[in-house]
Parts: C-alpha cells; structure tokens; sequence
C-alpha cells in the first residue's frame, strides 16, 4: 500500500493503479469467488489514505467482492480505528469492514497498543469474520512513575460498544448510535479507545467528535460527502 500513498509523488506520473497492483487484486478476487473461498486483506496504509483515483477503484473492487472480502486490516494511523465501506449505490448499505490496528510505536500524545483478533474458525461454511477484538495498551504515565512496563487490557470490542456481532451492519448501527450520541459518553469512549486511553473523551470537543466519526465511514479519499448525514459542526 506504500505505492498509493499520497507521499509518493511518483504516482504524478501514474495514480490509477501503480505496479498493477489493483489489477492483481482483482485476479485473486476472482479466484477466490471461483473457488467459493474467503479472502482477507492484509496491508499498511488504509486505502482512504491513498490518492484518490487508487482509493476510489479500490473502493470498487471492494463492493463487486463483497461477499469474498471477509475483513481488511491496516496499520500506519498508530490510532485505534475502524472504517466502514459502504455500497457505492446504496450509501445507507454497509459492505465491508477495515480495521485499523494501534501501534506499539507511541507517536503524539498515544499510549503504545496492539490489537488481538478473534476470528471464525477454518470449517467448512466459515465466515472468516472477525468475531471480536481485543486491545492491550502499556499505559505511559504509571509505566513511568513505577519505572516497570505496565500493560492492561483496555478494551473488547463487543462488551465495550454492546455489539451483538462486529458485522458490517453491526458497525453501522454503532455508528447511527454514536449519531445519536455525538457529545455524549459514547462518542467519548470512542474517542478515548482512539488514542489508546492517552486522553479522554471530555478533551474532543464537538468538531473533533464529528470529525472523528466522520473518519469512521470515509473509506475513499477526497470524499467529500461521505459525512453529510452526520449532524453539522456546531458555531
């Protein structure tokens, strides 16, 4: 995913799909489908931060393979994230789903974290969905003050969120909650899980909030009205 970075300026010459690399995704998409087999897509930057020509058409792929893609999973942010693609007909109609790992590197104002995924298993009729997720931080500030390594749980996805599922339209529905709820203690609990608990929800006011959840279901770069349903910024 280093190729469609919005820093390397090679792609001046050619952002629509550099190396192939789109076009060999799209051959072991079909492949799978063929072969009635599960596909999940492993790589580093999020395709929301790839050029757009390169993040539309992945955006693309991702909606004909729908029922292949059982899940998609980055790193790069160093935050705590997830992103929703959504039906490039039907907006209101989830897809797919990428996860966005914490970083063990701390960056700005983060603990270091990592993610541990709990996955439907390898039988026959298998999803291949994440069923859960699980997150473990070193908290920074009483690692320091008792000079030792201190690593806790933070958080699971589906306790802490009251998912049933972590299905596509069981995002979604967390996502018209969190509409629902922009400055209130859900929306900050995203927020703090966001930066690895480093901060709390009460330190995102209501355009970081809304900018935040706007993140959540912007899968295509330069997208400019994936966040017109989420209530306006407030004056």
């Amino acid at each position: 995913m280093n190729y469609c970075s919005r820093e390397n300026f090679w792609l001046l010459i050619n952002t629509t799909d550099p190396l192939n690399q789109l076009q060999w995704l799209i051959q072991w998409l079909q492949y799978a489908e063929d072969h009635e087999e599960k596909v999940h897509i492993i790589g580093h930057h999020p395709p929301r931060s790839c050029l757009a020509s390169f993040s539309w058409n992945f955006n693309k792929i991702v909606n004909r393979y729908e029922n292949t893609i059982a899940g998609q999973f980055y790193g790069h942010t160093h935050f705590d994230e997830f992103v929703i693609f959504y039906d490039e007909i039907d907006r209101q109609r989830p897809v797919s789903m990428a996860y966005m790992a914490p970083s063990l590197t701390t960056s700005s104002y983060l603990n270091p974290g990592y993610r541990v995924y709990s996955l439907d298993g390898d039988y026959a009729g298998s999803s291949f969905w994440a069923l859960d997720h699980r997150t473990v931080i070193m908290n920074l500030t009483a690692t320091n003050l008792y000079n030792k390594t201190i690593f806790i749980d933070e958080y699971d996805a589906r306790d802490a969120y009251q998912m049933e599922n972590l299905f596509p339209n069981d995002w979604n529905n967390l996502i018209e909650r969190l509409k629902n709820d922009l400055d209130g203690p859900l929306m900050g609990l995203a927020y703090q899980y966001y930066t690895k608990s480093y901060a709390h929800g009460n330190q995102c006011d209501h355009h970081c909030r809304r900018g935040l959840l706007c993140n959540f279901i912007t899968a295509r770069s330069d997208d400019i009205h994936a966040c017109d349903a989420i209530p306006p910024f407030q004056s």
